[in-house]
């Protein structure tokens, strides 16, 4: 393997490793350094573009203890201490009713800080930075530098009324929007106290602001109390009067219904209302001891059953005499242990103490089951009871369903009366209540500590935004460099090729910058004349390297350069192989295996009339079609015949004559390199891996699917053996200089034909 393929395998392998993240990011300093400059530079630009702002703070305790003048529920339940109340609270701060409030009682309409904005400030409060754009000095004249006034001095009740859906305009929801931008109320904690912090540049206007919002709370918090108070009483109040009537109307119904029908007995009553309230309520009775009996029974006969039941047993069935023996058995049992410690097993104490427990067991074992035996009889008794109530029970009902329809009719009006009666005394009460405490309302919070003039500002945090925008650019440009590394579909370490097509890698191929007018057409096949000490010479040295050191018996042979798909490359690899072997003093013959396409022939010999195909089907000497390149030493065989390629017969390249060829041409050169066509699509490729000795297989960096390529080996069968190893061709330049630089660069040659053999 070669120095540059070496550093690229230590670079990592195609899955992620720190090592080739690492390359990838350093191949790559330059776009990661562009994108953190530029960031860090705006990060630097707005940082020195927002002005001080200045927080002032006021923390405000909600009170749950229900403190009361009166004795009787208030009509607005007082605030809980619970989370879900905490934080509706924390809403209603940050509300926009509040919000207009505190602005109509500072004249924060006029403020120059909270007027409409612009599409310039609308972007940034988009992007959280609202309050950050420059305002004009003369907006702060709204608030002083002094202290801050007191609500209780101006009451908020006389200079603030009920926000009116006539109040919602544009510029007052703009108003209230930029006011709420700069609020932030918060739970301290997982205390009862909330924190309202208000920006602004003002440091005592920031003050004032959050003070008011406290007492504007506190305001509207007391008011909602007393006026949904006063709602209440006079809705009672019309309502008690409408009940009163319904009430007076319903009894007087009840009471000529009875008179006209004549069903009631002495005391009033319907006749069978007593007995069927008697049997009802002795029916219930009995259910439940059936129930309790059944339980009892249940539960003592499963504990009697289970192994170690017996411990409980006696809890449950609430047995003195049970206790009692269970008491005996734990004496005799510690008897016995004692004794065990001095005598042994059939020592007569021992004998005698056993059977002490043994007997008292078996009458702690009759003795529970006569309990349970009792309480099965007590079980079938109270089933039976039970039983019995319930059929005096359905006769009785059937005899009330028999009775006249007035009777029916009758309770209904009993019933209506009862709960017209029963709403109108529960209106009543409530109505004396309400009275009561209309007048005795105690908001639900107070506050503990008023906002003061901040010294210092709270934001912007300047150095925080420039590292942020540091970091952030740092990371998208490390996360850009990674996914240009890793988004390849294609082989692009060596790890690569050997882990998914199990093949060793036998060197990497930079790419060629594609020729452009006025440069030589033939550049690409004759690098290794033109640059010998460029990048790419030194990659087909490699190549060379690797494939000698694989034939150590010596003797000619037979490379085959192969690929998976058209257009990787491989006449390239193939043509500037042979250059360099030639170079080296061996015979080479580069043949143009591809019977279809001929690129080597399009681009050495474009004017040949014969070559491998006509020597095949016309049996011509195979000498006759061989070209030489007198400068390089190099023969070529062309492809191309008279006949043309789309009629020609590609089982020709199985035939008997080519194997008589390959042999007749073994014997005349050292080595002879064919640029087979690509494996997939044909098989004329597979055919000629038959006559090869040697396989190169070429791949293209980043684009050959690996799937694709795997499949192209596997199509060689018993010929994969004969694969020396993978070439990755058209490698980044800056994949390989990381690892390997040479400071050589690539300069255009001028073309030169082949000559034809005498």
């Amino acid at each position: 393997m070669s120095t540059m393929d070496r550093g690229m395998e230590e670079g990592g392998g195609g899955a992620f490793s720190f090592a080739r993240a690492f390359n990838a990011v350093r191949r790559r300093l330059a776009l990661v350094g562009a994108i953190s400059i530029a960031a860090t530079l705006i990060a630097v630009a707005v940082a020195v573009s927002l002005p001080n702002r200045y927080e002032g703070v006021a923390v405000v305790q909600i009170d749950p203890r229900q403190e009361t003048i009166s004795q009787v529920d208030s009509v607005v339940e007082n605030l809980r201490g619970d989370n879900a109340s905490i934080d509706s609270e924390v809403e209603v701060l940050s509300s926009r009713a509040i919000a207009l409030k505190v602005i109509d009682i500072l004249n924060l309409r006029d403020d120059e800080e909270f007027r409409p904005r612009s599409a310039v400030r609308r972007i940034f409060g988009f992007l959280g930075l609202g309050g950050y754009l420059p305002a004009e000095e003369a907006a702060r004249g709204v608030v002083h530098n002094g202290a801050t006034q007191r609500l209780d001095q101006d009451p908020v009740g006389t200079r603030v009324g009920r926000v009116q859906p006539g109040d919602s305009t544009p510029e007052r929801d703009e108003l209230a929007a930029a006011f709420q931008e700069r609020l932030k109320v918060s739970r301290v904690r997982m205390t009862l106290l909330l924190e309202i912090k208000f920006s602004a540049r003002d440091p005592a206007k920031a003050a004032r602001i959050a003070n008011t919002i406290a007492e504007v709370y506190l305001s509207n918090n007391l008011a909602s109390k007393t006026q949904a108070s006063g709602f209440a009483t006079e809705l009672l109040e019309s309502k008690l009067q409408e009940m009163q009537q319904r009430v007076a109307d319903a009894e007087r119904k009840v009471a000529m219904f009875k008179a006209d029908n004549n069903i009631f007995d002495s005391e009033g009553n319907i006749l069978s209302e007593k007995e069927l309230s008697r049997l009802m309520e002795q029916t219930v009775s009995a259910r439940n001891a059936t129930a309790t009996a059944k339980s009892k029974y249940e539960n003592a006969q499963r504990l009697a059953n289970s192994p170690g039941g017996t411990e409980t047993i006696a809890e449950v069935l609430d047995s003195n005499s049970i206790r009692v023996l269970k008491e005996t058995v734990s004496s005799a049992r510690k008897r016995e242990a004692e004794l065990a410690t001095r005598y042994g097993p059939r020592h007569p104490e021992m004998q005698k103490v056993r059977a002490e427990v043994a007997e008292t067991q078996a009458q702690l074992a009759e003795e529970i089951a006569r309990q349970v035996a009792n309480l099965r009889n007590e079980y079938v008794v109270a089933e039976r009871s039970e039983m019995q109530m319930r059929q005096a029970l359905t006769t009785l009902k059937e005899q009330e369903a028999a009775t006249k329809e007035s009777s029916v009719r009758l309770l209904e009006l009993q019933r209506e009366a009862a709960t017209s009666k029963q709403i109108y005394e529960s209106l009543l009460a409530r109505y004396k209540q309400t009275s009561e405490t209309q007048d005795l309302q105690l908001p639900d919070a107070r506050i503990v500590e008023q906002a003061d003039v901040a010294l210092f500002p709270a934001s912007p945090n300047r150095k925080q935004i420039v590292l942020l925008g540091l970091f952030a650019g740092l990371g998208l440009g490390i996360l850009l460099a990674l996914a240009f590394e890793f988004a390849a579909p294609g082989l692009v370490h060596p790890d690569d090729v050997e882990r998914n097509l199990e093949v060793a890698h036998i060197a990497s191929v930079p790419e060629i910058a594609a020729s452009g007018p006025g440069m030589d057409p033939l550049r690409s096949i004759r690098l290794v004349l033109t640059e010998p000490r460029g990048i790419f010479a030194e990659s087909v040295r490699g190549i060379r390297r690797e494939l000698d050191m694989r034939h150590r018996s010596g003797g000619p042979r037979v490379i085959m350069v192969a690929s998976s798909l058209p257009g990787e490359g491989t006449d390239v690899i193939a043509s500037n192989l042979a250059h360099h072997y030639a170079l080296a003093g061996q015979r080479v013959l580069l043949a143009d295996g591809d019977l279809r396409r001929a690129p080597l022939t399009r681009k050495l010999a474009p004017q040949r009339t014969t070559g491998l195909l006509d020597s095949l089907i016309h049996q011509t000497p195979i000498e006759r079609a061989i070209l030489h390149d007198t400068a390089s030493g190099l023969f070529f065989l062309p492809a191309m015949s008279p006949t043309p390629l789309e009629t020609a017969r590609p089982d020709m390249l199985a035939s008997r004559r080519m194997s008589e060829t390959m042999a007749t041409l073994k014997n005349q050169f050292d080595i002879i390199i064919v640029d087979a066509p690509p494996l997939l699509p044909v098989v004329d490729g597979r055919v000629l891996a038959d006559y090869a000795d040697q396989i190169v297989f070429v791949t293209t960096w980043r684009h050959t699917p690996k799937h694709l390529a795997k499949r192209a080996l596997h199509s060689l069968g018993f010929n994969h053996d004969k694969v020396a190893g993978v070439v990755m061709n058209s490698v980044g330049r800056q994949a390989l200089e990381d690892t390997y630089a040479l400071g050589t660069r690539m300069a255009p040659a001028q073309p030169r034909r082949m000559a034809q053999a005498a």
